[in-house]
């Protein structure tokens, strides 16, 4: 039986992958446009690694069984998981509507 620190360090080990992935994305769109403040992609990014978390544990925590097989951890050369990969899929275009909206105050 797993504790609840081993699970987070896990799920967070899981997520490292696509997450980093990610995070180059809106570092390198942040460069792209030069005049956007940095407290808009550090949003950006904290938003991306809360709701990829909250969908990888749902998807940990209840996702069918008849896809457990497919979504599941590969423990092979490396540990990774394809719901990781889903979950920040799914929270990136979430995170680059917040940083390239235009906010009322400047660009």
């Amino acid at each position: 039986m797993m504790s609840a620190t081993e699970f987070a360090l896990v799920l967070a080990w899981l997520l490292l992958p696509p997450l980093t992935l990610a995070m180059v994305v809106l570092l390198w769109l942040h460069r792209r446009n030069a005049g956007r403040p940095w407290r808009r992609t550090a949003a950006a990014m904290a938003i991306l690694m809360l709701a990829s978390a909250g969908m990888a544990l749902g998807f940990v925590v209840a996702s069918p069984p008849g896809i457990g097989h497919w979504l599941g951890v590969r423990d092979t050369p490396l540990m990774w998981a394809p719901f990781a990969f889903i979950a920040v899929g799914l929270a990136l275009p979430l995170a680059l509507w917040w940083v390239s909206r235009r906010s009322e105050h400047g660009p």
